[in-house]
């Protein structure tokens, strides 16, 4: 592949193909990092405290996790698990594609609709309900809390 090719974006799909035909995993990877870069966490993470004027301190709080976890999130010394992404995301109040991208950017599973206690979360992030609602309807359906 030229990196005249790479340069030109490509469709998940056409990634795919080019992977299940790939002799070698190494060099394809080289030839196709500008194709598979997903923005760090903690850029993206910032990027939405940002537009939400919300400090480190006031989204920990809002999240429920200490400080220093916080923080090193934010540096990227520490990578969040699903669940704390997801709390992130109740807490700035994203809507599913915010959400979704994330996620992604935590190299976590994006939330999927068929998944009971996903599509629960789903529906609390499209009608932005708070982190302590969401809680309660995971639990009132039977589905582990994100506390």
């Amino acid at each position: 592949m030229t990196s005249e090719e790479t340069m030109s974006r490509i469709t998940t799909q056409e990634l795919l193909m080019i992977l299940q035909e790939a002799e070698a995993v190494e060099p394809l990877l080289d030839g196709l990092a500008s194709q598979m870069d997903a923005p760090a966490f903690s850029e993206q993470l910032f990027q939405y405290m940002e537009e939400r004027g919300l400090t480190v301190t006031k989204l920990s709080e809002l999240a429920m996790l200490s400080r220093s976890f916080m923080y090193q999130l934010c540096s990227g010394d520490r990578a969040p698990g699903r669940d704390i992404v997801l709390r992130l995301a109740l807490v700035l109040e994203l809507g599913v594609a915010e959400a979704q991208n994330l996620l992604r950017s935590a190299q976590k599973g994006a939330l999927y609709p068929r998944v009971r206690r996903d599509a629960i979360l789903i529906f609390c992030l499209n009608r932005k309900k708070g982190l302590a609602e969401a809680d309660e309807l995971l639990s009132v359906h039977g589905e582990s809390a994100l506390l």
